[in-house]
């Protein structure tokens, strides 16, 4: 069940992470439109000013929410030479133990970051080029390290109940892509 609840959680975040890079492809698209038109259009400021800012925070937020579905999926980055030693006798020890000591860190990234947002929104903290609340998008990078967290204690359920730690048919591409 905890399986469950982590995948599909982790796949609305997967979509939200997917809106998060269109949301930044067009708005780099709009900042490169605009910055054209200002050469022909004296009255056209010379790009979008708040681009920069919103480009970091969709960025962030389509890396946080993507990283549930990226482990899940099994497409995270690996380094695998210690899973091997011994033809592989220790891989699932070391599986256990990573899966634990991710779900260790991920858990602390993810209170660190709500206690930040909540902090934030506490002192009613906003950005000085675009006045925008700074909760808002610290509250998407929580809520992307919270189900990271909550994939990784997944992890470490089913490394130690012996079930599949991946499901490849998750992701959206091949780990060699």
């Amino acid at each position: 069940m905890l399986e469950r609840i982590a995948d599909g959680l982790s796949l609305a975040a997967a979509y939200s992470a997917t809106a998060c890079i269109l949301a930044l492809t067009l708005l780099i698209l709009a900042q490169i439109l605009v910055s054209f038109l200002a050469r022909y259009i004296p009255a056209l400021p010379p790009g979008i000013p708040v681009a920069w800012e919103y480009s970091a925070y969709l960025m962030g937020g389509a890396f946080m929410l993507g990283s549930g579905m990226t482990l899940r999926a099994g497409q995270q980055i690996r380094v695998e030479i210690l899973l091997r030693v011994g033809g592989g006798r220790f891989a699932k020890g070391l599986e256990m133990a990573a899966s634990f000591v991710g779900a260790l860190v991920t858990g602390f990234l993810a209170y660190a970051l709500i206690d930040m947002t909540l902090r934030t929104y506490g002192r009613g903290e906003v950005s000085q080029d675009s006045f925008t609340a700074l909760w808002i998008p610290q509250a998407v990078l929580a809520l992307g390290a919270s189900l990271l967290a909550l994939q990784m204690v997944a992890r470490a359920v089913a490394s130690v109940t012996g079930r599949a730690l991946a499901r490849p048919e998750l992701g959206a591409a091949t780990a060699i892509e």
